[in-house]
C-alpha cells in the first residue's frame, strides 16, 4: 500500500480531575486525505475534518487486559483489587455501551496480553494499568485509524511488526493465527476507520488513583475514582465520540453527560454517575452505529434491538456568526426538552478541512476562512418530543475548544467562539434581536427530519467590569446568607452604542456549584436600581425590582443568562430614569438559597471572582439578608448586562 493509506492518526482524550470547586455529542475526529488537494500551505494536502469509526466488520471489537500487574496498583496504601475484578468492572463498563438497544455496538474483552510494557500500536486492543511517565490525569483512549480510504488486501503489515494484520481467510476482525493480536479481513475501509484502540488508567505513586469498583467505596477521597464510572467515558471515545458541554440536566438532576470532560472525584454521586450514559451519550452512540441500518451483521435487527429510525429524529440547520458573517466551526447547538426543562442532544456546527503535511504527518489550521470551514451546518439527533434549540460558544467554560475535537479549534482560530447564547425564535433570527431569550417550539418525531432550524448569532454589547476567573467563591455563609451585587453605572449605560439607544437583553452570571452532582440554584436573581454611599456601601431596592427571577436555575461553570422580558419596556423605563436622575445604577444581584444545602458538602451555589486588574470595585456583598451591601475590593464578581441595538 501507498505510504498515505497506511499513514495513522493518533489522537487522544482524556477525563481530567477537577480540584476543589472546579468541576457527548459529536465525534472523535480525525482527518481525511483521500484524493486530497494542495493545500494553501506549500507542500501540504487539504485535509477533510471526519469522525472516526469501527468497521462493522470489527464488531464485536476484542479488548484485551494486561496481566501484568495483579493485583492492580493502589498509590494511596496497600493494594486491594484483583485484575479479575477489575476486569469485571471494566466489561461492565462497555456492557453500558453495548446495552444501548438503538445501537449495534459490542466491545468485548475476549483475554488478557502480558505486556510488559506501555499501550502501543500493535493491533491489541489493550486495557492497561500502565502508566507512563509524567501522565497527570485519571485515565487516557488512544486510538490509531486510517486518514486515506484504503483497499487492505491478505498479508498487509499495518503496525510494522513483520506480522501480517490483514487476512482473505476471515470476515470480521480476530486473531486469525492466534498469535495474540487481531487480524482485519481483506477488503475496502474508509478513512476515519479505526485499526487500535488503547485505554490505560493512572497508578502512578506520584500522581495517579485509587480505583474502587463496589459503589459503596466511593468517597470524597480525591484521589480515588470508581473505575466503572472512569472507563465507561473512556470507552465513548474508544467508539468514537467527543467530549460535550453537557454538565447539568435539570433543575432536578445536576449531573450531566458521560462524556462531559471533568470531573469531582469528591463527589461520590457525579463519579457514580458516569456510569450511567445519559441521552447525548445514547444518542450519538445511536447514530454512529444505527441498528437496522443493514438486513445482515451487527447492525441488522436482532431480539431486544430498536431500529434507530424508530427511536430517533432529527433537528437540522445552520449557524452562522452574525458579526463575522461566517459559517460557526463548532459551534454548540442543544436542544432542550420543551415540557421538562431537561438539556437534552447537542451538536456542534461545521465541516471543516485542515492543512496536513505528509512528510510529518503534522496537521495546520488554514489561514482562509473560506477554505478552512465548508459550512456551519449542524445535525441533532433526538427522540420524538418538542424542543427549545439553544446555541453556546465552545469557550472555555465549561469545556475549551482543545477538549472537544477539531472543528472546535478551527472555530477559536477564527475567532467564530464568542457570542452570546441565545436561542432560535424561527422568524425573529438575526444579527440584531429583540429578545434572545425567546425560543419556539421544534417538534420532532422519530424517523423523520425538522429542517431549517438555523440560527445567526447576535451583536451585543457586553458591559462587564471583570477580568480572568480565579476561582468559585463563597462557601460556608454566615446565617443571613449571601447575596452577590455589581453595580453598572448609569453614565456607562449611556455611553454604550455612542450615546443611542439599547435594548437591556439579558444579565449573565458567572456560577457553579461546590457538589457537581446537585443543580446551581440560587433563591432568587434581580436586576435593580441602587446608590452608592459615601462610605463605598450600596444601597439596593430589592422590593421593587426592575426584572426578577425567584429559584433561579443558573449553570455549571458557565454564565448564566436571565434574560429580561418586554426589553423594549425595560430600557425605555431605564433610559427615562438615567435622564432624570433617579437611576443612577443598575444592579444584578444573586441571592443563594437558604440552608441545608444539598450535596455531600452542604454549600451553597458559588459565583466566578477574578482579581485581575485593574479591580473596579464594583461587587458588593450582604451578609445580613440585603440591609447593607459592603464593597469587596479584592474581587471582581463575574457578572455582565447584554445591551443591543434597539
Amino acid at each position: 500500500m501507498k505510504r498515505t493509506l497506511t499513514s495513522i492518526f493518533i489522537t487522544a482524550c482524556m477525563i481530567l480531575m477537577s480540584v476543589g470547586n472546579i468541576r457527548a455529542g459529536g465525534a472523535f475526529e480525525t482527518i481525511d486525505i483521500t484524493d486530497a488537494a494542495p493545500s494553501p500551505i506549500a507542500g501540504h494536502l487539504l485535509a477533510r475534518v471526519i469522525g472516526r469509526r469501527w468497521d462493522s466488520r470489527s464488531i464485536p471489537v476484542q479488548y484485551r487486559v494486561n496481566n501484568t500487574l495483579d493485583p492492580i496498583p493502589n498509590p494511596l496504601g496497600p493494594a486491594f483489587l484483583s485484575l479479575a475484578d477489575a476486569t469485571t468492572a471494566l466489561q461492565a463498563a462497555f456492557d453500558n455501551w453495548n446495552s444501548v438497544p438503538s445501537s449495534f455496538m459490542d466491545m468485548q474483552i475476549v483475554g488478557t496480553t502480558a505486556n510488559a510494557g506501555l499501550i502501543g500500536f500493535d493491533m491489541v486492543n489493550e486495557l492497561s494499568f500502565r502508566t507512563p511517565a509524567g501522565f497527570a490525569m485519571i485515565a487516557f483512549s488512544v486510538s490509531v485509524n486510517l486518514i486515506a480510504d484504503a483497499t487492505l488486501t491478505a498479508g498487509d503489515d499495518l503496525d510494522g511488526d513483520g506480522d501480517p494484520d490483514v487476512s482473505a481467510a476471515i470476515t470480521t476482525a480476530q486473531d486469525a493465527d492466534g498469535d495474540g493480536d487481531n487480524e482485519f479481513p481483506a477488503g475496502f475501509y474508509k478513512a476515519g476507520t479505526i485499526l487500535d484502540n488503547d485505554v490505560f488508567f493512572n497508578t502512578k505513586v506520584s500522581n495517579g488513583f485509587r480505583f474502587t469498583v463496589d459503589p459503596a467505596q466511593a468517597d470524597t477521597v480525591v484521589r480515588s475514582i470508581d473505575l466503572e464510572a472512569i472507563a465507561t467515558h473512556e470507552f465513548g471515545h474508544s467508539l468514537g465520540l467527543s467530549h460535550v458541554p453537557n454538565n447539568q440536566t435539570s433543575a432536578t438532576d445536576g449531573n450531566g453527560a458521560t462524556m462531559f470532560p471533568l470531573v469531582d472525584t469528591a463527589d461520590p454521586a457525579e463519579e457514580l454517575a458516569f456510569r450511567s450514559p445519559d441521552i447525548d451519550d445514547i444518542a450519538y452512540a445511536s447514530y454512529f452505529y444505527p441498528e437496522g441500518s443493514a438486513v445482515s451483521g451487527p447492525a441488522a435487527l436482532q431480539s431486544g434491538d430498536v431500529s434507530f429510525t424508530r427511536a430517533f429524529g432529527f433537528i437540522t440547520g445552520e449557524l452562522r456568526h452574525g458579526v463575522l458573517n461566517q459559517p460557526i466551526a463548532g459551534g454548540y447547538v442543544q436542544a432542550i426538552n420543551r415540557d421538562t426543562g431537561e438539556e437534552t442532544v447537542g451538536a456542534y456546527s461545521g465541516t471543516a478541512n485542515v492543512s496536513f503535511n505528509p512528510v510529518t504527518d503534522q496537521i495546520s489550521p488554514i489561514n482562509n476562512v473560506g477554505v478552512a470551514i465548508q459550512n456551519g451546518n449542524y445535525l441533532i439527533p433526538v427522540p420524538r418530543g418538542n424542543y427549545n434549540v439553544r446555541t453556546e460558544a465552545i469557550d472555555g467554560s465549561p469545556v475549551a475548544a482543545n477538549q472537544v475535537n477539531l472543528t472546535t479549534q478551527v472555530g477559536i482560530f477564527f475567532g467564530q467562539q464568542n457570542f452570546i447564547e441565545e436561542f432560535w425564535n424561527n422568524q425573529n433570527e438575526g444579527v440584531v434581536e429583540r429578545e434572545p431569550g425567546e425560543r419556539k417550539n421544534v417538534h420532532v418525531n422519530n424517523g423523520q427530519v425538522k429542517s431549517g432550524v438555523n440560527i445567526v448569532t447576535n451583536r451585543v454589547f457586553n458591559m462587564s467590569g471583570f477580568g480572568t476567573r480565579l476561582a468559585y467563591g463563597f462557601i460556608n455563609p454566615p446565617p443571613g446568607g449571601y447575596i452577590y451585587a455589581v453595580a453598572f453605572p448609569a453614565s456607562q449605560i449611556s455611553a454604550l452604542n455612542g450615546g443611542n439607544p439599547t435594548l437591556i437583553q439579558a444579565g449573565l452570571f458567572d456560577t457553579s456549584t461546590v457538589n457537581l452532582s446537585t443543580p446551581v440554584i440560587f433563591a432568587n436573581a434581580w436586576l435593580t436600581t441602587g446608590v452608592i454611599n459615601p462610605d463605598s456601601t450600596a444601597t439596593i431596592d430589592l422590593i421593587n425590582p426592575l426584572r426578577t427571577s425567584t429559584t433561579f436555575l443558573a449553570q455549571d461553570r458557565d454564565f448564566a443568562p436571565l434574560y429580561f422580558a418586554d426589553p423594549k419596556d425595560l430600557s425605555e423605563t431605564v433610559r427615562a430614569g438615567i435622564a432624570n436622575g433617579t437611576i443612577q445604577n443598575l444592579f444584578l444581584v444573586l441571592q443563594i438559597p437558604a440552608p441545608p444545602f444539598p450535596g455531600v458538602s452542604n454549600q451553597p451555589p458559588v459565583i466566578g471572582v477574578s482579581n485581575q486588574a485593574p479591580l473596579l470595585g464594583r461587587s458588593y456583598l450582604s451578609t445580613n439578608g440585603g440591609i447593607t451591601f459592603t464593597r469587596r475590593n479584592d474581587f471582581d464578581f463575574r457578572f455582565s448586562l447584554i445591551f443591543s441595538e434597539p
